[in-house]
Order: structure tokens, then C-alpha cells, then sequence
């Protein structure tokens, strides 16, 4: 597509709420810890219908868009003095927060804080869930069968909470750390180069989400990941695999091109992903045994 060319120097944009990247790496890792990759997470049949996908994100690119006030914001009225927070739980609430911003587009008041527990309340559980598959502690694992149930119950009730709109956006949004952590990590890389805006920065992740969609659904259905292949049927998958990550790729990179300014980010996008292909294409190699 063909590159904007209108000026992008006016006044600065409205800045939603966002994390910085020591922050964003920081959940990442810590919310992504028990996947090697972050397809593993992906079973077959658990990912939404792509064009669920493209219309649960047609207005994420929306640069007015308000970040979720906070329970103080849903109303005024006399309270207790608030507890005092840590640190650690401060930055984990704005991590939260943004991850799940875009979930927030018409939610208001007792709805808007309601939906604000239980997403923070699914990502505690997530990290708990992560801990225990990890971990050489056998009391810890063994407590994995309940944890899993706890996150299926807590998905169950953001369903109840979602307007039916957003609840492919969900779906997507709840394993998006890795690409959330390499659009941040990109962005940073150019900060002092070609500087991306941050409305143009959602709609680069926004994108990537997207067309990843497409990628998980090969990679569930070709059973790479399920350990239960042959030799040959291994190599078979690894062949339809990789053709899939590559297409994800190229057709990402052509979308997103429109919301590049200059060629000089464009050429910097492509080579950050072109390392990212290299090395996802190196772990499926790995997996497939062809290494």
C-alpha cells in the first residue's frame, strides 16, 4: 500500500494511557513465561473466525480513543481511605489496563469497573497458571488442573461482562503479550530514528494481531505442536507451517505499510520482522526434528 504523506508534525497526539517499554517487557515476560513460543498457546479450534477478527478491531486504530478510567472515575461518593498500593501492583494494574484498553469503547460507570476486576483477576490467575507449569515443585503443579479451571471460569464470566462486540477482541487480546512486547520494542528502537505515533502504533499491533490469526489456525491444525507426529508427517507440517509464516508476514508488512510515515520506518519494520520470521522459523525447525 502506498505510504502517507501527509504531515505528521502538528500538535502532539493525545497520548492514551500506555505503559512504558521496561514495564511492558516486564509483564510480557512474566505473563508469557511458561510458553516457549507464543504459539504453543494456541489449540485447535480456540481461535476466533478471521473476519470476527477484523471487525472486533475495526475502530482499534481510533487515536481519540480514552483509556479505562479508574473506579474512582465510576463514582463519587464517601469511601474508606484507598489501601495503600505497592509499586509492583501499581505497574501491574497500568499493565493490565493497557492491554485491555480497547475493551473499554462504550463501558462506563459500574460496568467499566466490574470489567476491570475480572480482567485483572484473569491475569493474575494466567501468572499463576504460567508458575505452575514451570515449576520442578510437584505441590505446585499439581495445583495446574484447578488454576486452568479457575481461568476457564473467569473467561466464562467476561463473557458475561463483554458487549457482544468486543468479544473477538478478547480473544485476541488475552494472548497478544509477545506482539504487544515487539511493536513496543520496535517503537523503541526508532524512537530516535523515525519515531512512530502512538495511534499509528496501535494500528501496527492491531494488524499484527490480526493476520496472526490466520498463522495459529495453521499451526493448530497441522499438529506440529502436539508431539504425536511421525517423522514424515512432522516434516509434512513443518512445510505447510512455515509457508503460513511467511505469507503472515508478507501480507502484515504490506498492510501495515499505510501506517508507516516514511520508507525509513517501513525498511526498519522489515528488517525487526524479518529476525522475528528467522528466529520463529528456527524454533519450528527445532519442533519438526530438522534441525
Amino acid at each position: 500500500m502506498a505510504t502517507r504523506t501527509s504531515t505528521r508534525h502538528a500538535a502532539p497526539e493525545e497520548e492514551p494511557l500506555h505503559v512504558n517499554r521496561n514495564l511492558l517487557i516486564a509483564g510480557a515476560l512474566v505473563i508469557a513465561c511458561a510458553t516457549a513460543w507464543w504459539a504453543i498457546r494456541a489449540a485447535p479450534g480456540d481461535a476466533p473466525a478471521e473476519r470476527d477478527t477484523r471487525a472486533a478491531f475495526e475502530a482499534a486504530s481510533d487515536s481519540s480513543l480514552s483509556p479505562p478510567r479508574d473506579e474512582g472515575d465510576a463514582a463519587r461518593v464517601p469511601a474508606a481511605p484507598a489501601e495503600e498500593l505497592t509499586e509492583s501492583e501499581v505497574q501491574f494494574r497500568h499493565y493490565v489496563d493497557d492491554k485491555y484498553r480497547l475493551l473499554f469503547r462504550g463501558v462506563e460507570g459500574d460496568a467499566a469497573v466490574a470489567l476491570r476486576a475480572a480482567l485483572r483477576e484473569r491475569e493474575r490467575v494466567v501468572v499463576q497458571v504460567n508458575t505452575a507449569k514451570q515449576t520442578r515443585d510437584t505441590a505446585t503443579r499439581d495445583t495446574l488442573p484447578a488454576l486452568q479451571a479457575r481461568l476457564a471460569q473467569v473467561d466464562r464470566n467476561l463473557g458475561t461482562l463483554l458487549p457482544a462486540s468486543e468479544l473477538g477482541a478478547f480473544e485476541v487480546l488475552k494472548d497478544s503479550d509477545i506482539e504487544r512486547f515487539q511493536v513496543e520494542d520496535y517503537a523503541a528502537g526508532i524512537q530516535n530514528v523515525a519515531p512512530l505515533g502512538e495511534a499509528d502504533k496501535q494500528s501496527v499491533l492491531t494488524t499484527k494481531l490480526a493476520y496472526r490469526e490466520r498463522f495459529r489456525r495453521v499451526l493448530a491444525d497441522s499438529r506440529l505442536m502436539s508431539g504425536d507426529l511421525n517423522d514424515m508427517e512432522r516434516r509434512l507440517a513443518f512445510n505447510d507451517v512455515s509457508r503460513a509464516l511467511k505469507d503472515y508476514q508478507r501480507s502484515y508488512l504490506q498492510e501495515v505499510r499505510q501506517y508507516l510515515y516514511d520508507d525509513e520506518q517501513y525498511a526498519l519494520l522489515t528488517n525487526y520482522e524479518n529476525s522475528e520470521y528467522t528466529a520463529e522459523l528456527a524454533k519450528l525447525r527445532s519442533i519438526a526434528g530438522l534441525e
